[in-house]
């Protein structure tokens, strides 16, 4: 095949996807409008000889890419993401199947009038959309799309790498519980710091660490300042895969306070393969996925309260905890597996480009 990812080099998930394709039978290009970040820079540098990388950062780059997406050898786009670079769109060749992602907050989050215009030409245009909910199959059929045009599938996890290397709670002194959502106002981070801040006003052995990057970062940090908890709640700034799986095996406990998802957050998920005890926000597809008390606990958004209570309670209910936590990785081989969501693309290829 010969294929078309219109997507950022900055997203671990567009690169993981891209990275299965990337083998001597498929001949690969990515377009992207973001250059690789600390995320992403090391498993772009073991591709990027197998693949043609466009980057769209000047004029000559913008005129080279759409000149190839008009003139070029290639079957199939699909664009990640449906942000302003879906509008490469417009010059693909008329040969060419177009498939397209969204994202979650792409087509959910209010939309301006001009947005929505153009993605209901984009929906229209589309010969198929991939998602991973129920919920923007719904909304992309409100757009433009039509049912039998859609499949849902996960982005999965690659569970022989994401799983434990030791249990929670071997530590017996100390308890570690981890956040690693964009800190960006629909993650809700400050849930998470709220909480912490109330455990930490009782207890001392209880760390709290937040993964990731965002434009909110500063205000977070002088706000931890503040209240003069920088030793016991830290940030890590935004991690490297071989650093994001250090970093699940060293927590206990993993939160996820998003006020919205598309479908269950790769993040959870992860956590869920290497059986860290989840607490989620009981808001978009999480109570399909972790059923309470079973194989996690959800709380209502913005309740850190309720958060804060259900951090000690599984800290204090570790037999119980060890359990639930057990329940979440079978769930994720079961239904999330990377290798099980990614051939049932590859088949879905296939099947567009017969027609």
């Amino acid at each position: 095949m010969k294929i078309v990812f219109i997507a950022s080099a900055g997203s671990i998930h567009s690169i993981k996807w891209i990275n299965f394709f990337v083998n001597s039978k498929n001949k690969i290009y990515l377009i992207t409008l973001a250059k690789p970040n600390h995320e992403t820079k090391i498993e772009i540098e073991k591709i990027k000889t197998k693949i043609n990388i466009l980057v769209l950062n000047n004029f000559k780059s913008f005129f080279k890419t759409i000149f190839f997406l008009i003139k070029g050898d290639y079957s199939l786009v699909h664009i990640h993401y449906l942000g302003w670079h879906s509008l490469l769109s417009l010059f693909i060749n008329s040969k060419a199947r177009l498939v397209i992602t969204p994202w979650g907050s792409d087509i959910l989050n209010k939309i301006n009038f001009l947005k929505k215009i153009w993605l209901r030409i984009l929906f229209k245009k589309s010969n198929f959309m991939i998602c991973d909910s129920e919920r923007l199959v719904n909304e992309s059929i409100k757009l433009g799309i039509k049912k039998n045009k859609t499949m849902i599938t996960m982005f999965g996890v690659d569970t022989n790498l994401y799983k434990k290397s030791r249990e929670i709670f071997t530590n017996k002194q100390y308890y570690f519980v981890g956040s690693n959502r964009k800190l960006e106002d629909i993650y809700d981070v400050k849930t998470f710091i709220k909480a912490a801040k109330l455990i930490c006003e009782i207890r001392d052995d209880i760390f709290f660490y937040i993964a990731g990057n965002g434009s909110l970062e500063k205000k977070y940090k002088k706000e931890i300042e503040e209240i003069n908890m920088k030793d016991n709640i830290k940030f890590l700034g935004l991690l490297n895969k071989s650093q994001m799986i250090d970093f699940y095996n060293n927590i206990d406990i993993y939160v996820s306070t998003s006020l919205s998802d598309g479908g269950l957050a790769a993040s959870i998920a992860e956590a869920m393969s290497f059986e860290r005890l989840i607490i989620a926000s009981n808001n978009s597809d999480n109570k399909i996925w972790i059923k309470n008390k079973q194989n996690g606990y959800l709380f209502e958004s913005g309740d850190y309260r309720n958060l804060s209570d259900l951090i000690i309670h599984a800290i204090e209910n570790k037999k119980n905890s060890l359990t639930i936590s057990k329940s979440s990785r079978n769930l994720i081989l079961e239904n999330y597996s990377y290798e099980k969501e990614m051939k049932k693309v590859k088949e879905k290829y296939i099947e567009i480009l017969s027609k």
